[in-house]
This record gives C-alpha cells, sequence and structure tokens, in this order.
C-alpha cells in the first residue's frame, strides 16, 4: 500500500493534548494549558496559530479541588449543547487527586466561543479515583465515556499503572454504568523502564475512530502507551469488535503501535494523546509531538498526519522520521537533519505542501 507519511507542525508553541472539533466552516483546537480551559478558532488548521480567535472560557476560583492542573479538555456536541470535559487537582493533594470535571456551554447551534460557560461539577456516579483523559462517543446508539485511571485498589495512590476504563453515560453529566477496564498496559511497548527497576506500564488519551464507510470496516479507540515525558511516547490500536462496550471482551488490543518515532530517526519525537477529524473523506490525526528526543513534558506541539485504511485497520506508516542509520538520500541530507535543515525530497516536499493544502481551507470548503 501507498501511503503518504507527511507529518505538518501546525503550532510553534506547547500545545499538548491538542483536540480539534469542526463546527461550521471553523477548527476549534482545545489543548492542556494548565490553569485554564482555552479554545482557539480559525477557518484555516494549517495558520490555527497565526489566525485564531483565542477564548478563555475557563478560569477555575483559587482554593477548591479543581484549581489546578487542568488536562486535556475536550469540545464536545451532545444532546443539544456543548461540553468541555477535562481533568483536574486540588492544589492542596496534587496529581493524586485529579478527577474529570465537565463545563457546559451554549447550544450546539450556536458558536461555542461566543456563549457562556458554566461549572457543572464531576460526572455524577463516575466511581471516586484518579481519572484524566476523558472522551465521550456515541456507539450502538448509546453514549460512553472512555478515560485513563488507576486501578481502583490502589491504597498506595501508585501512578505505575494506568489503565483504560469505559462506562455508559445516562446524559452528557451522569453515569449509568460501572467503569470497566477495558486496556491494561500488557505488551513491552506500552511500558517504559526508567532503568532504576521502575517500570512504568500506561494507557491513556483514548479517542474513538471510525473509518470513513461509518466504521464498517473499523472502529474503536486510539490510545497513548509509555512515558509521556519520553521519546517512547506512542499510539496503539483498541478495535472494538462489536457485542457490549462494557465487556472487556468486545475490545481487542493491536499486537503493534499505531505509530511512534523510529529508534534511529529524526523526529518529531513522542507522537500521541492525538485527535481525529474527517476532511473531504480523508482522516487526519492532530496529536503532540516535540522535537528533539530530550524535550521531555516541553516543546510538545501540535502535528497532523494523515490516517490510512486497510484491512488491518487505522495505518499512520507505523513510525516517524528519517531514519539515520540507513543511506537513503546520501550522507548530505542526513546531516541536514541532524542540524535541522529540511533535507527532504522533492516528493516529501510536494506531500507537505499537499497536506498544508488540505488544512489551510475552511473545512466546509474540502
Amino acid at each position: 500500500m501507498q501511503y503518504d507519511n507527511s507529518t505538518l507542525t501546525i503550532t510553534s508553541i506547547g500545545t499538548p493534548d491538542p483536540f480539534v472539533t469542526v463546527f461550521r466552516g471553523r477548527y476549534y483546537l482545545t489543548f492542556t494549558a494548565g490553569n485554564r480551559v482555552e479554545i482557539w478558532s480559525s477557518r484555516s488548521l494549517a495558520d490555527i496559530e497565526s489566525a485564531a480567535d483565542r477564548h478563555v472560557v475557563w478560569t477555575p476560583p483559587q482554593g477548591t479541588d479543581h484549581s489546578v492542573d487542568l488536562w486535556a479538555p475536550e469540545l464536545h456536541a451532545l444532546h443539544g449543547r456543548w461540553y468541555v470535559y477535562y481533568a483536574a487537582a486540588n492544589p492542596a493533594h496534587g496529581n493524586k487527586s485529579h478527577r474529570m470535571y465537565v463545563l457546559g456551554g451554549p447550544p450546539a447551534s450556536e458558536d461555542p466561543c461566543r456563549g457562556q460557560w458554566e461549572f457543572l461539577g464531576r460526572i455524577h456516579a463516575m466511581p471516586d479515583h484518579w481519572a484524566i483523559d476523558g472522551t465521550v462517543f456515541e456507539l450502538n446508539g448509546e453514549l460512553y465515556f472512555a478515560y485513563s485511571g488507576w486501578p481502583p485498589d490502589n491504597p498506595d495512590d501508585s501512578d505505575l499503572i494506568q489503565q483504560l476504563f469505559i462506562l455508559k453515560l445516562d446524559d452528557p453529566t451522569s453515569a449509568a454504568s460501572p467503569a470497566v477496564v477495558i486496556s491494561s498496559p500488557l505488551h513491552d511497548w506500552e511500558i517504559t523502564r526508567e532503568g532504576n527497576g521502575t517500570n512504568h506500564g500506561i494507557n491513556e488519551g483514548p479517542q474513538f475512530l471510525r473509518s470513513p464507510d461509518g466504521g464498517i470496516a473499523w472502529q474503536g479507540l486510539v490510545f497513548s502507551c509509555g512515558g509521556s515525558w519520553t521519546h517512547e511516547y506512542k499510539m496503539g490500536l483498541l478495535r472494538y469488535t462489536g457485542g457490549d462496550p462494557l465487556n472487556p471482551a468486545s475490545w481487542r488490543k493491536s499486537d503493534e503501535p499505531l505509530v511512534q518515532t523510529r529508534r534511529h530517526g529524526t523526529g518529531p519525537f513522542g507522537p500521541g494523546h492525538g485527535s481525529f477529524i474527517t476532511l473531504g473523506g480523508q482522516v487526519v490525526a492532530i496529536y503532540h509531538a516535540t522535537d528533539t528526543p530530550t524535550d521531555g513534558w516541553d516543546n510538545r506541539r501540535a502535528r497532523a498526519q494523515r490516517v490510512a485504511f486497510t484491512e488491518q485497520g487505522p495505518y499512520m506508516g507505523r513510525s516517524l522520521g528519517m531514519d539515520l542509520q540507513k543511506s537513503d538520500g546520501g550522507l548530505v541530507r542526513r546531516m541536514k537533519q541532524r542540524l535541522g535543515m529540511s533535507g527532504k525530497s522533492r516528493a516529501e516536499q510536494a506531500s507537505e505542501k499537499s497536506l498544508r493544502t488540505l488544512l489551510g481551507n475552511s473545512p466546509d470548503r474540502v
């Protein structure tokens, strides 16, 4: 299969955990800003940083259980209203106090950046344990909520294991079922080893994805794994195979990652926490990645890349960045890559230009 693996960087500043929504000819980008929920709105995704209207729709009051470390906000239109789902923590207790919260906005027929927003609190009847990266999706006519959490039986508040949970929603702010574990970090590529005997098994950032045929060929969750502070961060697949979504047997994990950085590649590094949009029948992933393998949590910039679909499911080339150990393009090209110069072939430049053109148009003109 011929696959165009062009990657387009769409922000020059850190915009970790990017989530993009399309509405009435505009792109709406949310990301982890830390102390607020901010939405960027633009008719061009390729130029969203320079062209966007920027709106802070929520700044939490100080001294509450949800005042700090606002992570991974997502904007969703559900049941006639705009909602934002995000994680937040209590400043007195730090990371272990992260829980999922919901904001309610204007009617879904209106621009989400123009109306009033209100704090709705936690999702009612959701288990009270560490939870981040919540996302909402419809499956079989029902609304579901997937998130990353520590195991409920975790008296020491250990952060070494993160699992993926799912629960059914009665409405956008109320759980209608217990939370069920549908994925635990079992593959070697889901685990980050510190070298001192400490291993982090991480599943987080779930995002629902359907093939362009409406999910007939493939539907399921794309998730992130490995340490988000490392260049080993990557994305994997959890396919929905049918049946009750609350049954763990209804989900099948891929044997290999969907996309990761080449072992000896030039970057971007640590591709993860992606969201997905469909433009003109093409599926595009928007995820964060860093420019160097040592950036850690800094410089996680939003990138865009096409997603193809094969008989096995979504395909993104499996790895990013030219392999410096291979002689494709010669020594001069590899040296340019190391020095941050282009070093791209004409075909690669043309592919990147094509992707920029796709994302530079208003979504209603694609």
